[in-house]
């Protein structure tokens, strides 16, 4: 009696390897009833310390964690790819770590500028272009047969470069994409 209606625990999800949970660097997302977070907050840091709040609707931290983690697979399958590739010619996996390393904190410097030009839905000034992208095709054929690999999972990623030429966006930063990944709205197909 008189005590306040409390909403359920915020859905969470976490964005790192089960052995990360409980260190002070893992990131944790939760979305739902913000009392019950800040209520909670301090609990919740104990499972991961880069712990946020996305806001009031449950399911965000779902939605995160499908956003964020669908960058997981292609980059380790790429990763895998190399390596792959390198063991073909007789060379140590170890020594592309470095490299890829490399790599992806160029993506990681990049991702900003990209996200700025989604959100603006400009395109026009790229730094790379979808063309350049589908350029690449050939040579990642090339790269398989020579090295003996399946690189057949490109396919999906070539035909999206494709697709998006043929939507107008050649000559358009490769964050163009995303709007090839949108589908049609319900009952607004051929519009």
């Amino acid at each position: 009696m008189g005590a306040r209606a409390r909403g359920a625990l915020p859905g969470g999800a976490v964005k790192n390897v089960p052995s990360a949970v409980g260190a002070p660097d893992t990131l944790l997302y939760y979305g739902g009833d913000g009392d019950v977070f800040e209520e909670f907050a301090p609990t919740l840091r104990v499972l991961g310390g880069d712990t946020v709040y996305l806001g009031a609707d449950p399911d965000l931290a779902a939605l995160y964690e499908m956003a964020v983690g669908g960058t997981l697979l292609p980059a380790l399958v790429g990763f895998f790819q190399g390596a792959a590739a390198l063991q073909a010619r007789g060379l140590p996996v170890a020594s592309m770590v470095r490299f890829s390393t490399k790599w992806f904190e160029t993506i990681n410097s990049i991702l900003p500028a990209f996200a700025d030009e989604i959100d603006r839905g400009e395109y026009g000034e790229p730094a790379s272009s979808v063309n350049l992208f589908l350029a690449r095709a050939a040579h990642d054929a090339e790269l398989g047969a020579e090295a003996n690999l399946d690189v057949t999972w490109h396919e999906p990623f070539h035909d999206l470069l494709r697709r998006a030429v043929e939507a107008g966006h050649g000559d358009h930063s490769v964050s163009a994409l995303t709007e090839v990944l949108k589908l049609p709205e319900p009952g607004r197909a051929g519009k």
